[in-house]
């Protein structure tokens, strides 16, 4: 559900095209077309936006890489004879491409068109190209088409012209006149078999011949058959359509969440994919939304051709955030699809015409996990993040009580200080003034971070819980301007001394506000600085904490802003071995898993790509305690509220536990002061409700799924090897001093899993489910032992456990 404005691909250059003003074309053209005025088509996407903006109006994108039959057909009349002429357009795109260009029908060849370096969100990534096709265009009606070929890529377009040959000196681009194939062929659908096992299914017949339900405002309604279920996070199913005759209608296979759906057309030739999305006012400003009595758009239509009988659609939403049509179990589209969605129907359309068939889904399959506790790996230290103290001041007394509570059931005991760093005065005394807070790039929101709150810290360690300091920006007057040994100079780099009594300047302030020190401090978050200077910042700040007092202070390394920084900088902090020996913690974000770019479609949307560098990064630690300082989805276009995306994330926490060691694991935010929910559904766990009294409140799913390995794993727990005979199924246990244990299980299949568990004298009396309709849920018979098997439903998490929930003690918070 991307604009075809940010898709990224490789380009070659097939041939070579001059660029030529806008407005030269327009004055010596004979017709000039707006591409947008095309006909309407599935693939076609009208954007008026950042390249409609450089394009000075409206531009059509030909999505062919979803839509491989793609044509796009414009209608235009010619008031007299042209004669010859060649064909004009301009173009913009990330990758080469090929298309058919027809004129009333005529085929007359194939161009290439080259990459122009972007999409068109700059004047300078727009260029126009002369096709010397030499058309003959008569006076009266005429349509031409631009029709993708096989294997092309999406292309922008913003206007075709016919020119007179020798009136514009532009570069031909290449041109091959009629010749082979140029379109995709249909599918050949092969015979079908169902599966020797099926899970559960339900039948369904549709027939508009008989009677069906009159539908308020909309008279007699279709042939509808509505499943009675609820999807799982991830999932298959399967229409086995035992007799089909649509007799020129359509069979519609219809799923819906909360913020979109997605709708499988059927034909006897072809199969169309409709995306679309639900709840904004503002899509009725968009060209060609319709209007409807709520707020609906379709964002992309897929086409497919097919030859041959189908006996079988199938659908599926996997765990690299995919969806996925087959038939006859031959696969017919997949594109990224982030949402949720939870219920389904089918339905016929036409007067005539019948379907019958039923619904089946995957049958369980087993899956044994065994645990290894004599195999150990790292003693935990805690989960947590940051908690804006902007946020928590707007709280009222009850949500800051409920607050507390959220902290002690979830286990976020570790608090990531993020201070004011650029705001701080020399005196270091204005740590806490609410005033002083500094707004973050989340758009509309206001001031979220950047300030202290020791009154919080005083009350968190009350409860055992954790503080890391560290400057994200240096406060200015800790900066210098540096010469390095070759003489360069570097303007605004840190000077080591001011740096590390800014940062006993924090430790002071703390032990006189709460009578306790920091647990770690930070050397920097996501800067880094020239390595000499990086180095003292180092081996100066743990002589200054010894010499203070303040041995027990421990020390990370820089995290680096994604997990390929900090393997360089890992590589480079162990070339000076006297602050690699002041490093306590190696530590870094991953925001290359969860960000756009090249790194995020390998990663993100395909997790165990990432498997590589993180064993690289444990390899680089060498043995010293990983802290995974800073996690959450930092990408446009999967801002989502949805459980799937969660669920991708909840990978990631599960390959930093058992890939990387890592002994503590903090998301982002834990609560942030958000305007629009978007920026809270995956940068924050949590934000205020004022709704509801200014209550804190989980922002999405990413609370629960984040919950389901911090709820049950304390402080002090080791990690012990735990494998499951199924690649699907995701494991990791915990032991702790006092025999209690804690068993993690992640089905990212699309099918049911049966888990046969093998745990030595592992007794369980705590089992809680996470899925899209339960919360850290109790399963099972709480309190009492849980033997198995144990069934996981697909995209669901099950926590077994003897570890006792967090609970507020009465009297920490008044």
């Amino acid at each position: 559900m991307r604009s075809l404005i940010i898709i990224a691909a490789s380009c070659l250059w097939f041939g070579c095209c001059a660029t030529v003003r806008a407005e030269d074309v327009r004055a010596k053209a004979s017709i000039r077309i707006e591409a947008e005025s095309a006909d309407a088509a599935p693939g076609i996407e009208i954007d008026r936006r950042k390249a409609a903006t450089a394009s000075g109006g409206a531009v059509l994108g030909m999505h062919c890489d979803q839509v491989p039959q793609l044509t796009c057909r414009w209608k235009f009349t010619a008031e007299k004879d042209l004669g010859r002429v060649d064909l004009l357009l301009r173009f913009a795109g990330m990758a080469d491409g090929k298309f058919a260009i027809s004129l009333d029908g005529r085929r007359l060849g194939a161009v290439e068109l080259p990459a122009t370096g972007g999409w068109g969100g700059k004047a300078s990534e727009w260029q126009t190209g002369r096709i010397s096709a030499e058309i003959e265009i008569k006076s009266g009606p005429h349509t031409l088409a631009i029709a993708a070929v096989r294997g092309s890529k999406p292309i922008n377009l913003d206007w075709l012209a016919f020119a007179a040959r020798e009136s514009e000196p532009i570069k031909s681009l290449i041109f091959k006149p009629e010749g082979a194939s140029l379109v995709e062929k249909p599918i050949q659908l092969p015979a079908w078999s169902p599966a020797e096992k099926a899970g559960p299914g339900e039948a369904f017949i549709l027939d508009p011949r008989q009677a069906t339900q009159m539908i308020w405002g909309r008279g007699r309604g279709q042939a509808t058959h509505y499943f009675d279920e609820f999807l799982p996070g991830l999932f298959e199913r399967t229409l086995v359509l035992e007799e089909m005759n649509l007799d020129g209608g359509k069979l519609e296979w219809v799923f819906t969440g909360d913020a979109g759906g997605v709708t499988a057309v059927l034909t006897d030739s072809a199969l169309e994919v409709i995306e679309r999305f639900y709840e904004s006012e503002g899509f009725g400003q968009i060209e060609g939304a319709p209007v409807e009595k709520h707020p609906e758009y379709v964002t992309k239509i897929h086409r497919a051709a097919f030859e041959g009988k189908p006996q079988a659609l199938a659908v599926a939403m996997d765990h690299k955030l995919q969806f996925c049509l087959s038939l006859n179990g031959r696969e017919a589209f997949r594109a990224q699809c982030p949402i949720d969605l939870t219920k389904h129907q089918v339905r016929l359309s036409g007067k005539a015409g019948s379907v019958r068939g039923r619904c089946s889904s995957p049958a369980a399959v087993s899956c044994g996990v065994s645990v290894d506790p004599a195999v150990r790996h790292q003693t935990m230290i805690g989960f947590g993040g940051i908690t804006s103290p902007a946020a928590f001041a707007q709280l009222s007394p009850a949500g800051k009580r409920r607050w507390w509570e959220m902290i002690c059931e979830y286990n976020l005991l570790i608090q990531r200080e993020y201070p004011i760093g650029t705001s701080l005065n020399r005196q270091a005394d204005n740590w806490e003034r609410l005033a002083d807070a500094t707004p973050h790039y989340y758009a509309d929101n206001f001031p979220n971070g950047e300030i202290s709150d020791f009154d919080y810290i005083r009350i968190l360690r009350k409860l055992g819980g954790k503080v890391w300091f560290e400057f994200w920006m240096q406060p200015p007057w800790t900066n210098q301007d540096w010469r390095d040994a070759s003489g360069k100079l570097h303007s605004g780099v840190v000077d080591p001394p001011k740096y590390v009594g800014a940062m006993l300047a924090y430790c002071r302030a703390m032990q006189k506000r709460t009578g306790t020190l920091p647990d770690v401090l930070g050397i920097q978050n996501e800067r880094q600085q020239p390595l000499p200077l990086w180095y003292e910042m180092t081996t100066t700040l743990r002589k200054e904490l010894d010499k203070a007092g303040f041995k027990d202070v421990r020390i990370h390394m820089s995290d680096g802003g994604r997990l390929s920084n900090g393997i360089a900088w890992l590589k480079q902090l162990r070339l000076a071995p006297e602050a690699w020996s002041a490093t306590d913690y190696v530590a870094t974000h991953m925001y290359d898993y969860g960000k756009g770019g090249p790194n995020f479609a390998a990663c993100f949307t395909d997790p165990d790509r990432f498997d590589a560098k993180l064993l690289e990064w444990k390899k680089l630690a060498d043995g010293k305690p990983f802290l995974s300082t800073e996690l959450c989805v930092n990408a446009a276009d999967y801002q989502w509220k949805s459980y799937r995306l969660a669920f991708s994330m909840g990978q990631l926490y599960h390959k930093n536990l058992v890939l990387t060691d890592a002994a503590a694991i903090c998301y982002c935010w834990t609560l942030l002061n958000v305007v629009q929910p978007s920026y809270g559904w995956t940068r924050s766990l949590a934000v205020p409700d004022p709704s509801q009294d200014f209550v804190p409140k989980a922002s999405s799913h990413q609370l629960r799924i984040f919950g389901a390995f911090s709820r049950r794993v304390r402080e002090g727990m080791v990690r012990v090897e735990a494998r499951a005979d199924d690649s699907e199924m995701l494991a990791s246990a915990f032991t702790g001093t006092d025999g209690k244990k804690t068993l993690i299980l992640a089905n990212r299949s699309t099918a049911p899993r049966t888990v046969r568990l093998a745990w030595p004298d592992a007794a369980f009396n705590e089992a809680e489910m996470v899925d899209p309709y339960r919360v850290n849920a109790s399963v099972g018979q709480r309190g009492q032992s849980l033997k198995g098997p144990y069934v996981l439903p697909p995209g669901a998490i099950l926590t077994l456990s003897s570890v006792p929930l967090g609970r507020l003690p009465a009297g920490v918070v008044e």
